[in-house]
């Protein structure tokens, strides 16, 4: 699953990356596996990338239900900044992600225990196979996501700084 919304070129950049790069190696090591494209301002550019293996779904009002019944979340962007919503939203629903350095860069994250990261299209589908493949890996990195997202980015975790930005001046 990959969430986004196309008003933002990483986005757009990432998903052409990832079917016209990535996805042929996920095909030869997971036959059969198709990629849901989910996200607001589907350019022509992307509904393009329909092929098989990739199922552009476009906008949808709740990505619980997909988040929820989807087996990895990718997160193959090669530029952008800040904290990725997208990957957050996933770890915090239990789902593991397979992402770029660049993806979750701040994000106070443990490669390799809390997230898999790869650069290159064939580690990425690597680690998207190992992933999809191996159920304790697989509850490993859906527990330790949800943890980290708790610990970082919950609303406990922000109440000190939010406490401390608006106590008074002493």
């Amino acid at each position: 699953l990959f969430v986004g919304g196309f008003r933002h070129p990483p986005n757009v950049d990432a998903v052409r990356w990832y079917a016209t790069d990535v996805l042929p190696h996920v095909l030869r090591l997971l036959p059969g596996v198709t990629t849901k494209i989910v996200g607001s301002n589907i350019t022509d550019e992307v509904r393009a990338l329909t092929q098989p293996g990739i199922e552009i779904v476009g906008f949808v009002e709740n990505t619980a239900p997909l988040l929820q019944s989807s087996k990895i979340s990718v997160a193959p962007l090669r530029y952008g900044a800040g904290v990725k919503g997208k990957v957050n939203e996933a770890m915090n629903h239990g789902l593991p992600v397979v992402a770029t350095t660049c993806a979750v860069e701040g994000m106070h994250l443990d490669f390799g225990r809390e997230v898999l990261v790869a650069d290159d299209a064939e580690g990425f589908a690597a680690a998207i196979a190992r992933a999809y493949h191996d159920e304790a890996l697989w509850n490993a990195l859906s527990q330790a996501g949800v943890n980290n997202v708790h610990r970082h980015f919950s609303m406990e975790a922000a109440l000190p700084a939010v406490k401390r930005v608006f106590s008074p001046a002493k």
